[in-house]
């Protein structure tokens, strides 16, 4: 039984193969589970071989809402039988790519949409470069009822979060308090689904996805989490679909029942936000894409574990150009210019109401050397301070007709 809870705890850290696995063996020997076919275009991995699955999260009131909804959250997740070590990799919804028989770029979390978990798990070798073997789909009623069985989840709040989408169905609102705090399933979805206030959106969406999973590996551990087994085997058998077989998530069970904590690694493609058509998408860098994937593939990819994801999160400034000079483009040639330089512009837009004859820069995230770096090179000698929690990026320029070429 403690082995079958690691299992199950180590898989909701983000390797759900095993997690569906230690599901299913429990119901087969009830002779409730039915057998499964993978339906993969790739040939299927043998005992040894490396398997990849895609994990993904549905957003939907009722199961046939979820049929047709937009993936919610995409993980790649590729578990090496020889090594023991897991990869995870998010891959961020707005992804621009190509969708089969679609005409031009979408955003990934569309192809469910188009083609139900088929066309999304090639939506993701056609990204990767890689086969996609299974998948594992989850309703997040399913999560929030998780969180509801096992008594909440502590995790840090980063920030106040407060958002209202009386649009959504059904209706979000989010009002959660910046510290730590005991979720319950209300708050946890919250929690979750919160992703506009992030300077850097999707990807800071990710990061907090990845801490609330880590603690709740941490509470399903937990000893006294072991008379709450059949309400979690319940739960899981009522919001998992996947389409591994019984006989293969057992294999894999076994071999997984000793992976630790330290053993999951977290990745996020890399790549940026990016205004296409009006619409933000998060564009890949392919060519990075590709070498960290041969790394993965090679076992000698260095920088994969979750803090040194997020400390690389940190070092990078986030930038926002706002046209105060009512000269149209102007914040746009100054945008396009910072992300020539490297800089991460996640936002351009237009000052209302006031024309600004000269250009200013507020440091608002204290990135004073970032700051100074974007001043010489725009030519302005003062550096502003202004601390303002509405605004969620850590630089803020507002571009004056001083700056008219």
């Amino acid at each position: 039984m403690k082995k079958f809870l690691k299992v199950l705890a180590i898989a909701f850290a983000c390797f759900a193969i095993v997690m569906t696995t230690g599901m299913y063996i429990f119901l087969n020997s009830l002779g409730k589970a039915d057998p499964l076919q993978s339906g993969s275009e790739d040939p299927l991995p043998q005992k040894k071989e490396r398997v990849n699955v895609l994990v993904v999260g549905v957003d939907a009131k009722d199961d046939k809402s979820a049929k047709t909804a937009r993936t919610d959250t995409m993980m790649l997740a590729t578990f090496d039988p020889n090594t023991k070590k897991v990869d995870v990799i998010s891959i961020p919804r707005d992804t621009r790519v190509v969708i089969r028989n679609r005409k031009g770029k979408d955003k990934i979390n569309a192809a469910h949409v188009y083609g139900g978990m088929d066309l999304s798990m090639k939506a993701v070798k056609d990204l990767l470069g890689i086969p996609v073997h299974y998948y594992i789909k989850v309703n997040y009623s399913g999560v929030a009822k998780i969180v509801d069985d096992v008594g909440g989840v502590e995790v840090n709040v980063p920030k106040d979060m407060k958002y209202y989408d009386p649009k959504a169905d059904p209706p979000l609102k989010i009002n959660l308090k910046k510290g730590v705090q005991v979720l319950d399933s209300n708050k946890a979805m919250q929690f979750l689904r919160f992703r506009k206030g992030y300077a850097n959106q999707d990807l800071g969406r990710i990061n907090a996805q990845h801490d609330f999973l880590t603690a709740l590996s941490d509470k399903l551990l937990s000893p006294k989490t072991i008379v709450k087994l059949p309400k979690l085997v319940k739960t899981f058998s009522t919001y998992v679909d996947t389409n591994i077989p019984i006989s293969t998530m057992t294999s894999y069970a076994l071999q997984a029942k000793d992976i630790k904590i330290q053993d999951i690694h977290m990745i996020t493609i890399p790549g940026e936000p990016k205004l296409v058509n009006a619409l933000w998408y998060y564009i890949p860098d392919t060519e990075k894409l590709k070498s960290i994937i041969k790394e993965i593939f090679d076992g000698t990819y260095m920088n994969s574990n979750p803090s040194t994801n997020k400390e690389n999160m940190k070092e990078k400034a986030t930038v926002e150009v706002l046209n105060g000079s009512n000269i149209k483009g102007l914040a746009t040639e100054v945008a396009n210019q910072l992300k020539e330089k490297g800089y991460n512009v996640v936002n351009i837009s237009n000052v209302q109401g006031i024309k600004y004859g000269q250009t200013h820069i507020y440091d608002r995230g204290n990135k004073e050397e970032d700051a100074k770096k974007i001043a010489d090179w725009l030519g302005i000698k003062e550096i502003e301070k202004d601390i303002n929690t509405e605004i969620n990026t850590d630089i803020t320029i507002i571009v004056g007709s001083d700056m008219k070429k």
